[in-house]
């Protein structure tokens, strides 16, 4: 008996033993990071609505919360799996299919499955997302088997969208999901008072709770005005691999987080400083990252309010610019000025476009002559005061919103505004805290303004669609008229074109020579009729506090040729364990 009591009290403790042993602890490690959140109540969890997850962990860290399928790789070309298993085409390129993995969970303890993916999508088209522009169906093969089947060709561009899209939990959008499919099965269209009322209603909903499939969460509680603070949670396929138990961004941009680098608060930041900040932080020992941002500060101009609706008033802007100087006034020596001017950012030109098309592209070089032919062809004069007007008293005046807390956005604006009124225009700068600006631009509550313009993405149609489609056709157009543009009746050579329609199928199908031939049409268009101002293009080099952090890999390493945006590559790097906290 004696022996049974001891062989029993042995196994308890083996079996103890190994659970002390599998149990997952925190991290011990505090990531200090920064991004510009909002505070509660426009701070919530809801990512189909503007102060959502994706807005306040921006691109360089939402996915540390939700997962997508899979993460690209620029210098491979590839895709490393994430919350997927295994993905790739149909035999016959029909369909695209992703698997995910079957030890994937939520951190609320529930399975990762198709049918996530399925609500995902369904609340997806109901917000027009661009991936059913290449397909039409989404269907369960089986628990974790998801196809998409395509409306016409297979599309690479398509599969990096299905890739990247992270995806959202049924257990709290799946009622909204149930009713937006029921609908589906119906005649209605988006503009169908269903369809409208159930997106206004998902728009409105917030969730009590952060449901997430990365290794950290936060509550509301942890949204403070100095920082926002994610938990480690322990549910995650990489709950074991990272090394913080938290994740601290501090709140603000270039002004506010340049001394909490200097002091240590922050060990790695995304903002944009300039050279003489760049300086003084290489100074205190901090490690320079160089990083293509994969986007530049643009001009953009509301087409309902004259005079901008006018070619030869945006050709004249062009030209009165010197690119150059705006460049050096956005972020020093880390900005170039554009040369194409042809919608592609100008590291991505020779691989997107046609030899023939890149030797047509008028670059629009500093010359106020050639703008004075345009504008006086145009009808316009200058009047007494030096200012350009044409015959019915419209004049080149306009008012200039500006996001006063982006150093560089707000640098180009200035400097675009000096120059341009130094030729004859009559802008006036409107500085507002830059969440004030995008629900601006989305209203067409703006004379001109500016906000990012190319991609960080190995497609063009991705530098096309901004800022043309991110801010008119994606956009709700009942209520938001964004900045007017008429994409689908498209103003050019005499007659119109729907450029809707050739942006959106620009990457249609698998042939990249089809895809540069289709590109360089659209570039073409862009750069005769100038509907922005491409004003320059940024890099940054991005401080990595060493005294904080171990573990990045030397300049060189293929993953830090990942640009900043979607596929930052500090993400995948806190996710896989190779950046931790300093030993």
């Amino acid at each position: 008996m004696k022996k049974l009591t001891l062989l029993l009290f042995l196994i308890v403790l083996v079996i103890g033993s190994f659970g002390v042993v599998s149990a997952q602890d925190a991290p011990d490690g505090v990531f200090l990071g920064t991004w510009p959140y909002s505070l509660p109540p426009n701070h919530h969890f809801n990512p189909f609505a503007s102060g959502g997850t994706g807005d306040n962990l921006g691109t360089a860290y939402s996915e540390l919360v939700t997962l997508a399928p899979a993460f690209y790789i620029w210098s491979s070309d590839s895709y490393e799996p994430m919350l997927a298993e295994s993905f790739g085409f149909s035999d016959d390129g029909s369909s695209y299919q992703i698997t995910l993995r079957n030890d994937a969970m939520w951190s609320n303890g529930d399975p990762i499955t198709a049918n996530d993916v399925i609500v995902t999508y369904a609340l997806g088209r109901l917000q027009g997302w661009s991936q059913f522009t290449y397909i039409d169906t989404v269907e369960a093969v089986d628990d974790f088997t998801v196809s998409f089947h395509f409306k016409d060709q297979p599309s690479l561009l398509a599969e990096r969208l299905l890739l990247r899209e992270p995806i959202l939990p049924a257990s709290v959008y799946g009622d909204f999901a149930a009713r937006a499919l029921e609908i589906f099965t119906t005649d209605a269209t988006s503009e169908s008072e269903s369809w409208v009322n159930l997106k206004t209603e998902l728009s409105e909903f917030r969730p009590e709770e952060l449901i997430a499939s990365g290794p950290y969460s936060y509550t509301l509680a942890d949204v403070s005005d100095s920082y926002l603070t994610l938990h480690w949670q322990p549910n995650s396929i990489f709950s074991g691999s990272v090394k913080f138990g938290e994740i601290r961004l501090w709140a603000g941009e270039t002004d506010a987080t340049t001394p909490l680098v200097l002091s240590g608060e922050i060990a790695f930041a995304t903002n944009v400083y300039p050279p003489a900040t760049l300086e003084t932080f290489q100074q205190a020992g901090i490690r320079m990252i160089n990083v293509s941002r994969g986007y530049g500060p643009a001009m953009l101009f509301n087409w309902a309010r004259a005079p901008w609706n006018i070619q030869e008033v945006r050709q004249a802007v062009a030209l009165v610019i010197n690119r150059d100087q705006n460049a050096f006034l956005t972020n020093g020596l880390a900005a170039a000025g554009t040369i194409y001017m042809s919608g592609i950012l100008d590291g991505n030109v020779e691989s997107m476009l046609t030899p023939e098309t890149i030797a047509a592209l008028d670059h629009y070089e500093f010359d106020p002559a050639r703008a004075e032919e345009l504008l006086t062809g145009a009808g316009f004069s200058r009047n007494a005061d030096g200012v350009w007007e044409n015959a019915d008293g419209v004049s080149l005046t306009g008012e200039w919103l500006i996001p006063a807390d982006f150093a560089d956005f707000a640098g180009a604006s200035q400097d675009a505004i000096a120059q341009l009124n130094a030729f004859g225009f009559n802008l006036t700068a409107r500085a507002v805290p830059w969440q004030e600006v995008p629900p601006a631009i989305r209203e067409g509550n703006f004379d001109v303004s500016v906000w990012s313009w190319g991609a960080g993405s190995p497609f063009s149609y991705s530098h096309l669609r901004n800022p043309l489609r991110r801010w008119q056709t994606e956009l709700d157009q009942a209520t938001q008229p964004g900045m007017s543009v008429p994409m689908t009746e498209y103003p050019y050579n005499g007659g119109t074109v729907n450029l809707e329609d050739m942006i959106v199928n620009v990457n249609l199908g698998i042939d990249a020579a089809t895809h540069r031939e289709k590109a360089s049409e659209i570039a073409m268009i862009i750069n005769q009729t100038m509907p922005f101002i491409p004003l320059n293009i940024m890099e940054s080099a991005d401080p990595y506090n060493t005294s904080l952090l171990s573990g990045l890999p030397e300049d060189g390493d293929p993953i830090l040729l990942n640009p900043a945006g979607v596929d930052h590559f500090m993400k995948l790097y806190i996710l896989n364990g190779t950046v931790g906290p300093a030993q």
